[in-house]
């Protein structure tokens, strides 16, 4: 059977598919671990601890046989193992870690010190990890896809939680802000005492426009296949477009998306 305790919650069939390919020209190189599980009367049952990914690669591969190690270990003990696996080969995403470390000090009552001796990281990396399960499931679902960064979670630990936490997440998955830039954003909303503006107040207005005006630049952005920016005065009234281009051929395929002829 499966790891209960298993950290990873999404694993893609492609990569179980390659994986297989693999192991049908290679063969398994490195065994699976395995502890024995609780006995109901029939044949001993074995219960994954690490190597989930090459027990479905050899599935699908046909195998009949692979190689296991078979250990004694608790429910604590294989929890940690399948962790440790995932955390040292780099293969889980940053929710995936910080979930599996919150599971592991909640359901074993760990302290984040031990969790970092255990694991092998820095405990400020434990507490890092920890908090990003704090975020808003729309965030974490960014961090998931690798549209934003484990570091891009941390900054947005930085602005209050609620709807305009979500709203600044996706403005810097759109915007293509870096972690740096995203940092000084939330700490000079923290300085100013912001959060979300108050509903039908001019700062409330002000960011509606916005997005609109942003909104608009992504629709002509995308049309003309080029960046596009929108600016207006402090009304809305009067404004700029500026649409750019990087080449002469460039600028003659934008002539011609919007049926201008040069003379």
């Amino acid at each position: 059977t499966t790891n209960p305790f298993q950290p990873r919650k999404v694993i893609h069939q492609d990569t179980i598919n390659q994986l297989a390919e693999s192991i049908k020209h290679s063969g398994l190189m490195q065994p699976i671990i395995v502890r024995p599980a609780i006995k109901s009367g029939g044949p001993v049952k074995f219960e994954l601890v690490a190597g989930e990914r090459r027990w479905r690669a050899a599935q699908a591969a046909e195998l009949k046989q692979i190689p296991a190690i078979v250990r004694v270990l608790s429910d604590e003990q294989s929890a940690e193992w399948a962790l440790v696996e995932n955390v040292q080969r780099e293969d889980l995403n940053p929710i995936e870690r910080g979930n599996a470390l919150k599971a592991l000090a909640t359901k074993f009552s760990m302290t984040q010190d031990q969790l970092a001796q255990r694991i092998g990281i820095e405990r400020s990396s434990v507490a890092n990890l920890i908090r990003l399960t704090e975020l808003e499931p729309q965030i974490a679902d960014m961090i998931v896809r690798g549209d934003l960064t484990g570091g891009h979670g941390k900054a947005l630990l930085g602005i209050p939680p609620g709807d305009f936490r979500v709203k600044v997440a996706r403005e810097v998955v759109e915007e293509g802000w870096n972690v740096r830039k995203l940092e000084q954003f939330a700490k000079s909303r923290l300085a100013q005492g912001k959060t979300s503006p108050s509903p039908g107040s001019k700062e409330a207005e002000g960011e509606a426009r916005r997005a609109v005006l942003r909104d608009l630049e992504r629709q002509i952005g995308h049309r003309l296949g080029t960046k596009v920016l929108i600016t207006t005065d402090r009304t809305g009234g009067k404004g700029q477009l500026t649409i750019e281009f990087y080449s002469i051929d460039h600028f003659d395929g934008l002539l011609r998306t919007l049926q201008i002829t040069a003379t």
